[in-house]
């Protein structure tokens, strides 16, 4: 018989130590309490001015609330951002 010179695909497969197991979770994002403020009144469809009127600050800052949460996220989108924060249940739709 002919014996193959690659191992056996049994063979190269490692068992799944820790490290392995912690890369596919996703990792654990912390929002202010601002941050998540902000993001509530996005989940209810508010626009940033609406949101600045509503927390008392300006425009810029809930721009800038949604630019770190961003951010955080990984994400180019603040719809995105929120889906992401729904599913990890960091903030709930009123």
């Amino acid at each position: 018989m002919h014996q193959s010179a690659t191992p056996s695909v049994r063979s190269s497969i490692a068992p799944l130590t820790q490290l392995d197991q912690e890369v596919d979770q996703p990792k654990k994002i912390k929002l202010t309490s601002r941050e998540k403020e902000v993001l509530m009144w996005s989940s209810v469809g508010k626009s940033s001015w609406e949101i600045a009127r509503i927390i008392s600050c300006t425009e810029a800052g809930v721009n800038y609330h949604f630019c770190n949460i961003r951010r955080k996220f990984g994400v180019r989108s603040r719809w995105i951002a929120l889906v992401k924060a729904l599913e990890q249940g960091l903030i709930r739709m009123p």
